[in-house]
């Protein structure tokens, strides 16, 4: 029994030891110095283009959300870090990569549109939807045709921020969206029209009346209302008849901000309408076009007054 009890410590002293050599090993293999983030925030603000590098370079860090801390110290630094992230612009790493377009597209970076752009027409970057927010972040009217030709990208999230940027462009965005509009492919031309209703510029009416039959007619309806054009109130009285009930409501919802009287008597019968939602909308309507409280059978066929969501 004391032979195998010291045979047991033997056997557990050489296991601890074996373990202490192990863990000495891997602390004395690794020659990379600890990370001061201050040190290297400060020397960049003092003016080491080096140490601008290496804050950089950080962004592609997602270790205990490294890049995270950086990317604010990153664009603090405005200009002087400008020439380093378009260093770094198109890296193979996605991480950095996209850390680097955003850090571009929040310090307004116009000497960066170029390689940005590059990274929009790059298939192989997954976060391609970044390089289209950072163009209409920057705001450089030379990328305009690169985010419309956006608005038909195969990825929904390209074109759901192409068209969030150009609307950031406002007026300086309608002349070449009305340009694009009649031969754009449908996906395209949803886009467009989104776009030039929520700008809400007068000069896209006419381009969006004649839309109003084609693949987008409820996108159509929905730009209209934005304008507040009363000139589009039989469009969209018409529309009101669509087969698709998403077509009803949306020319429902239209028709509150611009219809007359017109409006108001085609608005009543839709208070009949097959689809809750559809006749929510046409007591909505109907309320702000006559300026009385307007009630709707809701789905247990209850006559209800519809939420306020316009104040």
């Amino acid at each position: 029994m004391v032979r195998s009890d010291l045979k047991n410590r033997a056997g557990c002293r050489r296991l601890l030891i074996s373990l202490l050599i192990s863990l000495l090993l891997v602390c004395g293999c690794s020659s990379e110095p600890a990370l001061d983030l201050t040190a290297l925030d400060n020397a960049a603000r003092a003016g080491d283009a080096k140490a601008v590098s290496q804050l950089v370079s950080l962004l592609g860090r997602t270790d205990n959300g490294l890049n995270d801390k950086v990317y604010p110290l990153v664009t603090q630094l405005g200009k002087a870090a400008i020439p380093a992230l378009i260093d770094q612009a198109d890296s193979d790493d996605r991480v950095l990569r996209e850390y680097v377009i955003a850090s571009l597209g929040t310090l307004q970076a116009k000497e960066a549109v170029p390689v940005i752009v590059k990274s929009l027409r790059d298939k192989s970057f997954s976060r391609r939807y970044i390089a289209a927010w950072a163009l209409g972040q920057i705001g450089d009217v030379n990328s305009i045709p690169e985010l419309l030709q956006a608005l038909d990208d195969d990825d929904s999230g390209v074109r759901r921020y192409a068209t969030r940027s150009l609307i950031r462009f406002n007026t300086r965005a309608v002349a070449p969206l009305l340009g694009y509009l009649p031969q754009a492919p449908p996906r395209g031309q949803a886009g467009a029209i989104r776009a030039l209703g929520d700008i809400g510029d007068p000069r896209a009416l006419e381009l969006l009346l004649k839309a109003v039959d084609g693949p987008n007619r409820g996108e159509v309806f929905m730009a209209l209302g934005k304008l507040k054009d009363p000139r589009a109130e039989n469009a969209l009285i018409r529309g009101l008849r669509d087969a698709d009930w998403r077509n009803r409501m949306n020319a429902a919802m239209a028709l509150g901000p611009l219809g007359g009287p017109a409006a108001a008597a085609a608005l009543r019968p839709v208070l009949e309408d097959p689809v809750m939602v559809v006749r929510e909308w046409a007591a909505r309507s109907l309320e702000m076009v006559s300026g009385e409280h307007v009630r709707y059978r809701d789905a247990k066929g209850k006559l209800v007054m519809p939420y306020k969501i316009y104040h």
